[in-house]
């Protein structure tokens, strides 16, 4: 159980805003340049910040806690709040903010503190007394109730608060308390595989049946667990707790709507998103890890407020994928598949996998089988669960997936209803790429389009704006879910590029362009014509995807490797390769490393082949 606690926490670490010690030096110029900006925030915005253990004892740097913080630097970080003129808040003031009845003062904060553990009392408690500081604790209930096996695996044995001490915090006006749930702060069985993931969002796998729980079961268990939490709280602290608060962030849009039926109308997962309080039911919190100082945790939230990150602008190093090559004949064979896969993928430091998952098994040219439980294509292998969690958790990918467009509008399928199976039982996805194969094409060559090409490019964008609210119900609100559209360059007519990235990126977070530069040379040179009449903020949100011959002669290397140089010199800062194989990883290694990897450092290059190398010379 510990180290599924860790996998777990991993997973929060990947998700929640986190700026370490050794990056506020960076940040400080950033900081010192905000003062008016921080003062000039809207009236609804506020930030969370969130901590767990706080003890005397912790190191200064490799604690064996990394989520604790020592109590001198959280005095010390109370003491500056107080001196800056920040306004720690309550959670009624962010609900009285929501409901427009009263606005939050500026520079607003939220104290939080998870799990319940002892500390809250003995060193925070104390510390809010001094100050005069409101703050929250969620509250796994279960745990304070005996169920004590995971939080001492966390916090160690007898280090939990008890009622008596929670009551006397409240009726002290200084502690609000909210639900960690009841019994979802675990890992439940997710997949054939028997990875371990969220309970709360997670479809749990019964290997007995060899199936997944009914929707009816999974909400049923949620309802029933957080109505049990927020009972206990209420009859135990004469209160009406109103917040849920996520084991791990781990929450969707569904399991939302189930804690509100609950009797929580508001919740918090984590994330690194600016919060605005009537932005939504779920909030956005800053995770505190590393023992942070005043100074660090000050760059953390003026980049919570003011600079929080647009996905779009992250530069990535992509890698395309076609799951069929995982198929096996067991989960063994499978299970070493994969591992070969990460660790390929690990040596060449991409942060992104764009995972194929679907296939034309027969070579009809319709798509006729999934690698993940659906009604309606048949499920080859279930592989996609799995694939995604360890990629995640192990290599820390972000991971998309892909399927065609035809499936609508060539086979007749509901892509948005398939999407929504996909999405159930795989929430730790970072959003759906939908490959638009030949619909593109006149718009492409044209830089106008007839009614017949304008109403094929409405409908594509109607089918991915569809697709993209379905399946975003299911999916982790933590990480912030995008949608793109894919399309392939055959021909060196791409007058209409310009207007189709104009029309597509209104209905699309990103668009992925995908040919062969060494193969078509002509196509590269009238892609670039065309990126130099699109704006910077155009250009971040493209990827360029390179179709490579993993045959390609010394000299054809060579010249992708120019290619990929020339699209980043002209501002493009997501990149990928198209046909990614593992059989033909080694070549991408050697020839394209430079290019793909997110690696600056060659102190720290691995390469996986080289026993590899070594074995087949003896």
């Amino acid at each position: 159980m510990k180290q599924v606690i860790k996998t777990l926490l991993s997973v929060v670490m990947m998700t929640a805003l986190v700026i370490p010690a050794e990056s506020f030096a960076q940040n400080v110029t950033k900081t010192t340049n905000v003062t008016k900006t921080t003062n000039e925030v809207a009236d609804k915005l506020f930030v969370t910040v969130t901590f767990h253990d706080v003890r005397d004892d912790v190191a200064q740097v490799g604690d064996r806690d990394i989520y604790a913080i020592s109590t001198r630097n959280l005095g010390r970080y109370f003491a500056w709040l107080e001196q800056e003129g920040w306004h720690p808040i309550r959670l009624q003031d962010v609900w009285n903010a929501r409901q427009k009845k009263k606005s939050l003062p500026e520079k607003s904060v939220l104290l939080t503190f998870d799990d319940g553990a002892l500390s809250s009392y003995t060193r925070v408690f104390p510390l809010l007394k001094q100050y005069n500081f409101p703050a929250v604790f969620a509250i796994p209930t279960s745990w304070i109730n005996g169920n004590t096996k995971d939080a001492y695996e966390t916090y160690g044995k007898n280090n939990l608060m008890n009622w008596d001490q929670m009551r006397e915090m409240q009726q002290s006006g200084l502690a609000e308390f909210a639900s960690h749930s009841d019994n979802l702060h675990k890992g439940i069985l997710a997949n054939p595989q028997k990875n371990m993931q969220p309970a709360a969002i997670t479809r749990q796998y019964l290997p007995k049946y060899q199936r997944y729980e009914s929707d009816q079961a999974y909400q049923k268990r949620i309802i029933s667990d957080l109505k049990k939490s927020k009972g206990t709280l209420d009859t135990e602290l004469g209160i009406n707790t109103m917040a849920i608060f996520w084991p791990y962030g781990a929450v969707t849009k569904e399991s939302e709507l189930l804690a509100a039926k609950a009797g929580f109308p508001m919740s918090f997962s984590l994330g690194s998103m600016s919060t605005l309080a009537d932005s939504g039911a779920t909030y956005q919190r800053a995770l505190v890890m590393g023992n942070p100082t005043p100074e660090i945790l000050h760059a953390e939230m003026v980049n919570f407020l003011t600079f929080a990150r647009d996905e779009y602008k992250k530069k990535r190093n992509i890698i395309r994928f076609d799951l069929t090559e995982m198929v096996s004949p067991n989960n063994q064979i499978f299970n070493q598949k994969l591992g070969q896969f990460l660790d390929q993928v690990n040596a060449l430091k991409t942060d992104t996998i764009l995972l194929k998952v679907v296939a034309d098994e027969n070579g009809d040219g319709k798509i006729d089988v999934a690698y993940f439980p659906n009604r309606q294509l048949g499920m080859r292998q279930d592989l996609l669960n799995r694939t995604v969690w360890q990629a995640r958790t192990r290599i820390d990918n972000s991971v998309y997936v892909e399927l065609p467009i035809s499936l609508e509008t060539k086979q007749g399928i509901n892509l948005a209803e398939l999407t929504v199976e996909l999405a159930k039982n795989n929430s730790s996805i970072k959003g759906l790429m939908l490959e638009t194969g030949d619909e593109f094409v006149c718009a492409l060559k044209n830089k106008t389009w007839d009614a017949a090409c304008t109403q094929k490019v409405k409908k594509i964008l109607e089918i991915k704006e569809r697709t993209k609210e379905k399946s975003k119900y299911h999916t982790n609100i933590s990480y912030n879910y995008q949608t793109a559209l894919k399309m392939s360059l055959t021909d060196k007519h791409v007058d209409g590029l310009k207007p189709l990235i104009e029309q597509s990126l209104t209905a699309s977070d990103l668009l992925y362009i995908e040919f062969d530069p060494v193969k078509y040379p002509e196509i590269f040179k009238a892609v670039q014509k065309q990126l130099q009449q699109l704006s910077d903020a155009q250009k971040q949100r493209l990827i360029f995807s390179f179709t490579v011959n993993q045959n390609a002669k010394k000299g054809d290397w060579k010249e992708y490797q120019q290619y990929y140089q020339t699209l980043k010199k002209s501002a493009i800062q997501k990149i990928g390769i198209n046909n990614y194989h593992l059989e033909t990883g080694q070549q991408i290694q050697e020839h394209l490393y430079q290019e793909l990897s997110t690696n600056s450092s060659p102190l720290t290059y691995r390469n996986p082949y080289e026993n590899n190398t070594a074995k087949g010379a003896k």
